[in-house]
């Protein structure tokens, strides 16, 4: 009898450990960043000092590469010069010289010998670059940025992709700062999105809906972060193929290991399941529709809202910010274009597929007089301020798919009337308070 149950134990204890072999799990990557080319735009250079270093700080912030920064600047052109140079010293044996040109730069045998015992480059180089005012007066600067990423052990550029963001301010210097610190959110989402550097981990332990993985702050990982449970096999080609059979979401985080919530399973998670991450921009978006059934003023008419909504994911589990903007379909519509401007915060409680999220927010209302002339308007602005209020709810969300989410929502409104065109108009013009118990939907759309 004791026999058989060690023979029990042991298969268990080989079948998890050979689980755990099979895992993938992704290891830490030496990678090089060059300084930005810029040789066809005259840039001033504390705004190149900016933009260098905030492509640096998302390189080490990410936390899968090991960074070396580069000192010297290769542009866009460079890339294939680059790759052949680099290939003749690695594959043909070619005694590297002390100093060598590619483009404008010089590099010594120490930068090539550092450059080689790299596992990836990067160069970023400026694509477009300009500052412009605009009619209003207003600047609107713009920046695109070119990345190519290139294998040094193979000799092949990968993966290339480029980055444009703009802003706009009354003075050029902050609307050019405005569009570099931009530049972080997208350039991450973007290395996140290359296969190479997708995570790949493992389950460790599972407890009570919740599992336990490798990685954590070590390798990046934060709050809303999401991870597949994969399941693969081999074909009959020798061809591996790949199938997801759950969701899990990171609602903890510490130095070398995180805590998933899952969402959904075919199949109870066990240690071992292999987990890939899921990349996201961090942005859950909710196109809208709400209708107000019940006010408490008895001459208050019905009114619809057509909204869209957006909240912040990555970094944020239970609690998350989100932002709106709505337009109210009321009877001032047909003369001014009446919206509303909101914040707020929300709570999930997260029940496998199903979400229950109390939420609240508050904003400003407007409208835009697009019509200004037949009412005798004397203002130079067709902005106007017309409401401030907001809102209180229940959500419930159900996840569709990994991308998609079915919304209902019930809750209260109020928008207090500011009525400032009284004093604008020679013939009055009122914006009402409006409202009521209201109830919508719409769809989720995970970023």
């Amino acid at each position: 009898m004791r026999c058989k149950k060690f023979t029990v134990f042991l298969s268990l204890l080989i079948f998890s450990a050979s689980s755990l072999l099979a895992q993938q799990v992704s290891e830490k990557k030496d990678i090089a960043v060059f300084k930005l080319g810029h040789a066809q735009y005259d840039i001033p250079m504390p705004v190149l000092s900016d933009i260098d270093e905030e492509v640096k700080g998302v390189f080490i912030n990410i936390g899968r590469f090991n960074v070396l920064g580069m000192t010297q600047r290769l542009e866009e052109g460079d890339v294939n010069d680059f790759i052949d140079r680099i290939k003749q010293y690695k594959q043909e044996n070619v005694e590297i010289p002390r100093e060598v040109q590619m483009g404008r730069e010089f590099f010594t045998e120490a930068d090539l010998n550092r450059l080689i015992g790299s596992f990836i480059v990067v160069i970023p180089s400026i694509s477009n670059f300009f500052v412009e005012q605009e009619k209003g007066g207003d600047y609107q600067a713009t920046v695109k940025t070119a990345f190519n990423f290139i294998n040094v052990e193979e000799g092949r550029a990968f993966a290339h992709f480029i980055i444009e963001t703009s802003s706009t301010d009354e003075l050029a210097r902050v609307a050019v700062k405005d569009a570099v610190n931009a530049i972080p959110m997208r350039l991450t989402y973007e290395i996140r999105k290359i296969p190479e550097f997708q995570l790949r981990t493992g389950i460790l332990e599972v407890r009570r809906g919740e599992v336990y993985l490798e990685f954590g702050r070590d390798m990046g990982i934060k709050l809303g972060d999401e991870f597949l449970i994969v399941i693969s096999r081999v074909l009959d080609s020798g061809k591996t193929f790949s199938t997801d059979k759950g969701l899990i979401i990171i609602k903890e985080v510490s130095d070398e290991v995180s805590v998933g919530k899952v969402i959904y399973s075919h199949g109870r998670p066990q240690a071992g399941d292999q987990l890939a991450e899921v990349p996201r921009l961090g942005l859950d978006t909710i196109p809208y529709l709400h209708v107000t059934l019940l006010s408490f003023d008895e001459e208050a008419k019905t009114t619809v809202l057509a909204g869209i909504r957006t909240g912040l994911t990555r970094g944020f589990y239970s609690f998350r910010p989100f932002i709106g903007l709505e337009i109210p379909f009321r009877a001032n519509i047909l003369w001014g274009l009446p919206f509303n401007i909101y914040v707020g915060g929300e709570y999930d409680l997260y029940i496998r597929r199903l979400q229950i999220i109390p939420m609240a927010a508050f904003g400003i209302g407007g409208a835009y007089l697009w019509y200004l002339e037949k009412f005798g308007a004397n203002v130079d602005d067709p902005f106007l301020l017309t409401h401030i209020g907001g809102m209180a709810n229940i959500t419930l969300t159900y996840l569709l798919n990994k991308n998609f989410k079915f919304v209902l929502e019930a809750g209260y409104l109020h928008w207090f009337s500011l009525d400032p065109t009284k004093l604008l108009l020679e013939e009055p013009l009122f914006f009402e308070d409006y409202s009521g118990i209201f109830i919508g939907g719409g769809l989720s759309i995970k970023y």
